[in-house]
């Protein structure tokens, strides 16, 4: 289940921009491989008939928002995943995209121009197989930072609850909704350590693991290694990035907790996951379809070391990250980032795309949040990376990911990466 709020960044100057809600949940299928406009299963002439006799949510004139962003006072509450998405379900889910019952339509005067629905987007890479003829370096990646900072019944208010969340939804919702890198820090507690709850107690050695926010504990590894799991054996094309990045708590000077922190991972993913031995950021997305085994789980190790003496887990992952403050910085660091990844030598990478609060930000500014940081930066990474970056761009992680549009970027960004290299 997930919650949205509804802002708009707009990209074209139409007369007028509309919102309706819509009783069904629609499938699409491939929407970006026309970019004039959308194909979708349902009939075409239905929606334009909804979006004209349809009572809007919210009617928006972009001429009176010159900054190109809106934001409603519309909170679409938790929706359900279509297609048989939701976690938990047994049946088979649908392949393709699957709008959720909320449309966006552009009018100029009285005529539609354009409409468009927020979706989930569970098999955009086996929905889009002429990707086949790129490398993994070359794929536009989205992701997320922190991807497992996030409790659906998260209610404390208070500054260290504002200061610790980075997400909106889980992993499963953040893989269904089309991202494909996923960053995790971990932290071990050894049995009795006081930050173990009832919930989870210390008799099974798995719940020692947990993931962090840097120092602070979120919640347990091994549900979120199954979400995984599960999402990879429920889609054909899918392939994923599992980046555990740091270890900040009860690892350091302690390589056999790293010995059990891999036996874990070999336990439960390494029956999916792509070897380090045979794969790399050269491999094209049609040598690793095209495999027997069916693996499609890179996971990525941020300790050399303990990743050497492992058969199949990567070294680690470079992060690029600014330790920014404000939008202008982050965009400096960003461009410097991009200018350097046209002279960068082969390998998977990630632009950390996030505001990073100060101490004295996190003791002293009371209505602060990362939440807010991230809906200030948000509304500018899409556009940035649609209009300017997206031919640089390996992996990008964001927080709040639902606050941009970079999983529909990504998408429409590989396709023209794939026109170039045909062409």
């Amino acid at each position: 289940m997930l919650r949205y709020n509804l802002n708009f960044h707009f990209r074209f100057h139409y007369h007028a921009l509309v919102v309706h809600q819509h009783a069904r949940s629609l499938p699409l299928k491939h929407p970006f491989q026309n970019s004039s406009a959308f194909r979708i299963k349902s009939d075409e002439a239905e929606l334009s008939m909804l979006a004209g006799a349809l009572s809007p949510l919210v009617k928006v004139h972009p001429a009176d928002h010159q900054d190109g962003f809106f934001r409603t006072n519309v909170s679409l509450g938790r929706l359900s995943l279509p297609g048989g998405w939701e976690l938990g379900n047994n049946a088979t889910p649908t392949d393709g995209d699957h709008c959720l019952p909320y449309w966006a339509a552009s009018f100029l005067g009285d005529q539609l121009v354009h409409m468009d629905c927020l979706k989930i987007r569970p098999t955009w890479m086996w929905d889009h197989r002429q990707l086949r003829s790129l490398s993994l370096g070359a794929l536009f990646i989205p992701g997320t930072h922190n991807s497992a900072c996030y409790k659906s019944s998260f209610t404390r208010k208070d500054t260290f609850s504002r200061y610790l969340l980075t997400q909106d939804t889980g992993v499963w919702g953040q893989l269904v909704h089309g991202i494909r890198y996923l960053d995790l820090r971990v932290g071990y507690y050894p049995p009795g350590n006081k930050t173990q709850t009832k919930d989870h107690g210390t008799r099974h050695s798995s719940y020692r693991f947990w993931v962090n926010h840097d120092m602070i504990r979120v919640g347990p590894l091994l549900p979120v290694l199954r979400e995984v799991k599960q999402f990879l054996q429920k889609t054909k094309g899918e392939i994923v990035i599992l980046d555990l990045h740091r270890f900040p708590v009860g690892f350091h000077g302690r390589p056999a907790r790293h010995r059990r922190l891999v036996a874990l991972l070999t336990r439960e993913l390494r029956s999916i996951a792509l070897p380090s031995s045979s794969v790399s950021a050269s491999t094209l997305l049609r040598d690793i379809w095209d495999r027997d085994d069916n693996c499609r789980l890179i996971v990525t190790y941020g300790d050399k070391n303990t990743a050497a003496e492992s058969a199949w887990l990567w070294g680690p992952l470079s992060q690029v990250w600014g330790n920014q403050q404000t939008p202008s910085g982050l965009r400096t660091f960003l461009q410097q980032s991009m200018d350097n990844a046209k002279q960068r030598s082969p390998g998977l990478w990630a632009a950390m795309a996030e505001l990073t609060p100060t101490p004295l930000d996190v003791m002293f500014n009371p209505t602060g949040s990362l939440r807010a940081m991230a809906d200030a930066v948000n509304r500018n990474l899409t556009s940035w990376f649609r209009n300017q970056w997206w031919p640089y761009a390996n992996i990008v992680a964001t927080d709040f990911f639902l606050g941009n549009n970079l999983i529909d970027v990504a998408v429409a960004a590989n396709l023209r990466k794939i026109n170039m290299v045909q062409s």
